[in-house]
């Protein structure tokens, strides 16, 4: 849908911008595209870069027990047996329990407030890890994690599709979710370097791991609540022009985003009865399994194949930095070609390969490639199931409950994750990588499953309606007032 088609065909728009004065907007022709092309950069430059910075540390704080794993915290915890994979899990059922409730809290407080919060909170506990002295402190800490940190990620792709079109979200949401990567990389080096140069006649290396990653989150959780723009409405914080502050709610308005209603109930049980969801969902567990041992694990797995543990973590960079770039290339072909399914079946297919090479090899080298392959497959698919989801999901309650829904449903299932690489299945871990990759294979089913359903659904609206026609705001919202949503005769899926 084009940015012309997709606002009312009004020459141009006076609305009311402060107390004293009315601001011009062109609806079409260069002086429009020239405001477009600015806002989009301020955009793409300063609230996704921020965002990432955000999910960076939330990454780092989550992932980096594996890393005080090589450091020591088993043994400074006095943890036996299966307590360190118990208290991996513990972090999903925290995760878990509060995604569909900040959604709800994130309609009451705003954005800014609720990410601001949890970070606080969260960086608190990460802090707090490094003061662990056993088991139950351990659990009690990922527990709260868990709690806190589903604030951040859920929240991101809801804010981004304030902002951008469907069609420009997938990108930004891999923007977003492309710095988990780079805290993966990260999270190596700095354990590395905490391995290699420091020490501390009280704390241990695990210790310091914590409250070094811990305590920058803090501030950044305080600096947050009050430079977080909420909505278009309050892009002053991030120094736009009148004129460009304009466009981007006309843009908003044109995305679906109209409604203002706290908590919609027909909206919710919309969500839950939507079969979309569902495929979506099992799509998201098949990803949350192999991907929570992933990270969880990776640095276990690289010192059993024989590096020492400061190595090891070094070791750790690697496949995330193929990750990276997997991740940018696969979701900028996925915005550009306004397909979703296929990106994610192929990205699944690359992770597959990844997995026979663990499996099917005793080889270091071979071991070591079929580890970078399942990062260049896994990652990919978080920014765009995300994006797809809000691609798909008309009004505010609605996406936001499916996204949820995909977040509480995947990290439920994350649990699974942190319990198949048992200590006597290696260094092999033939279980681990079976179970990681029958669920690659669902991922791969369900994608093209849904792919199929949506382009079908697609197809029967242009057979019974003809071609799609650009909806302005008013009509959004009508269509969201009479319960409508996404089955509108005008909505079409992107596939």
């Amino acid at each position: 849908m084009s940015e012309k088609s997709s606002i009312e065909k009004a020459d141009v728009v006076a609305v009311e911008a402060g107390s004293t004065r009315d601001v011009i907007v062109p609806q079409s022709g260069p002086e429009r595209d020239a405001i477009v092309k600015r806002l989009k950069l301020k955009l793409d430059f300063r609230l996704v870069p921020y965002l990432a910075l955000l999910y960076l540390f939330n990454a780092l704080d989550r992932g980096n027990i594996g890393n005080a794993r090589l450091a020591g915290i088993e043994e400074g915890t006095h943890l036996k047996g299966n307590d360190f994979y118990n208290a991996l899990s513990f972090f999903y059922f925290g995760y878990t329990i509060s995604q569909i409730p900040n959604m709800f809290i994130m309609k009451k407080v705003t954005p800014a407030v609720l990410v601001g919060v949890t970070m606080i909170l969260w960086g608190v506990c990460s802090t707090a890890m490094a003061g662990t002295k056993n088991y139950s402190g351990l659990v009690a800490a990922r527990f709260f994690m868990g709690v806190f940190e589903a604030g951040v990620g859920p929240a991101a792709p809801i804010i981004l599709s304030f902002f951008y079109l469907r069609h420009e979200l997938a990108w930004r949401t891999a923007l977003f979710y492309g710095s988990s990567t780079f805290a993966g990389a990260f999270g190596g080096l700095i354990a590395y370097g905490v391995a290699k140069n420091l020490t501390h006649e009280s704390l241990a290396p695990w210790q310091l791991l914590f409250i070094i990653e811990g305590i920058p989150t803090i501030f950044l959780g305080i600096v947050t609540i009050f430079v977080l723009p909420n909505a278009p409405e309050t892009l002053e914080r991030w120094f736009v022009t009148p004129e460009e502050k304009q466009v981007a709610i006309e843009r908003s308005r044109s995305g679906h985003n109209t409604d203002n209603s706290l908590l919609d109930k027909r909206q919710l049980f919309a969500a839950l009865k939507d079969h979309k969801n569902l495929f979506t969902c099992l799509i998201y567990i098949g990803l949350n399994i192999p991907l929570a041992s992933y990270t969880s694990f990776l640095p276990t797995i690289v010192k059993l194949m024989g590096y020492e543990d400061a190595k090891a973590q070094l070791m750790t960079v690697p496949p995330y930095a193929c990750a990276i770039v997997c991740v940018f290339a696969v979701c900028w072909n996925s915005d550009r070609t306004r397909r979703r399914g296929f990106h994610v079946a192929g990205s699944a297919l690359v992770a597959c390969i990844g997995y026979i090479l663990l499996i099917s090899s005793g080889n270091v080298k071979a071991n070591y490639t079929g580890a970078c392959f399942v990062a260049m497959g896994l990652y990919p698919i978080i920014p765009l199931m995300l994006s797809w989801v809000a691609n798909n999901n008309v009004g505010h309650t609605k996406r936001a409950v499916s996204i949820a829904l995909l977040n509480t449903f995947g990290q439920c299932f994350a649990t699974v994750g942190t319990q198949i690489y048992k200590t006597p299945t290696a260094p092999r871990f033939f279980m681990g990588y079976g179970v990681c990759l029958a669920f690659t294979v669902v991922m791969i089913v369900f994608s093209l499953v849904l792919t199929f359903v949506l382009n079908r659904e697609n197809n029967r609206r242009d057979e019974q309606y003809g071609e799609p026609k650009p909806l302005t705001p008013e009509e959004q919202q009508e269509a969201i007032d009479n319960g409508i949503y996404d089955d509108h005769s005008s909505f079409r899926y992107f596939i």
